[in-house]
């Protein structure tokens, strides 16, 4: 229960940061602020963005990337609700208006916004804006899941394992735990190793289980440190050496991605 309290603790801190990175940025220029002035709401996200980020010749401007969300948000632009609605929950460049921005987010998850629908379901679980409600919460974690969003399918995944709030279904919780993974969740990647390493929900795999723990290890992970030596005690160097083939060939992929 502790590793699910602390997993939807981090996940509004965590949308808040990753709002500004998660989408590709198109180039700035003087077509995307025309663009953006005639009233084109894409365009309009996409100018706050730059605003916020700053660089390739834009400095960063909080106040200005407000502006435009604002005038995205207002004609419905769903990435723009939802990050100005996460702006104002945490008061960022924004006076702190919690109701509107629930509203804004829980319009965005209502668009399919994978990450808002997340966020939403944080919201519900810890009652922040609105009336704490499992079931609701649930409900919206499920959709962001199935939506693609990685810390949604690591939160439900803890669910499952845990058996909190759902039927205990270990299998499930290690498929989730896979596709979180996969999408770079380094918490996902040493619950899933420790799965597998025990064969837990599946079969035992040890190299699958070297391969995530060397990957998170790599990105400074403690616990993936540790695990990485526990497991290999039991490798034959053959198979450490299939680990460290197969954590290169992930992480080469994840540069073309």
């Amino acid at each position: 229960m502790k590793t699910v309290k602390t997993a939807f603790a981090c996940l509004l801190f965590l949308a808040v940061l990753a709002v500004p990175l998660t989408f590709s940025m198109p180039e700035i220029g003087g077509a995307l602020k025309a663009a953006a002035r005639a009233g084109d709401p894409a365009a309009q996200y996409a100018l706050a963005r730059q605003y916020f980020k700053g660089g390739e010749g834009m400095p960063r401007d909080l106040g200005k990337a407000v502006e435009w969300l604002e005038r995205a948000a207002g004609q419905g632009q769903p990435e723009a609700e939802f990050t100005l609605g996460v702006l104002l929950l945490g008061g960022q460049g924004v006076a702190r208006d919690e109701a509107r921005g629930v509203g804004l987010i829980e319009a965005a998850a209502e668009a399919d916004v994978a990450q808002a629908q997340g966020v939403l379901a944080m919201l519900y679980g810890k009652g922040i804006g609105v009336q704490k409600d499992a079931k609701i919460s649930l409900s919206w974690l499920r959709r962001a899941a199935d939506n693609g969003d990685a810390p949604s399918r690591l939160n439900l995944g803890v669910l499952y394992l845990t058996g909190d709030f759902l039927a205990r279904d270990a299998a499930e919780a290690r498929r989730l735990f896979g596709l979180a993974a996969d999408q770079g969740n380094f918490e996902a990647m040493v619950l899933l190793g420790e799965m597998q390493m025990t064969g837990t929900g599946g079969e035992k795999d040890r190299v699958e289980a070297c391969k995530w723990f060397a990957i998170a290890a790599g990105q400074g992970v403690p616990k993936a440190g540790y695990l990485l030596g526990q497991v290999t005690r039991t490798m034959t160097s053959a198979q450490k050496g299939e680990a460290a083939d197969r954590a290169n060939r992930w992480l080469t992929g994840l540069k073309g991605r």
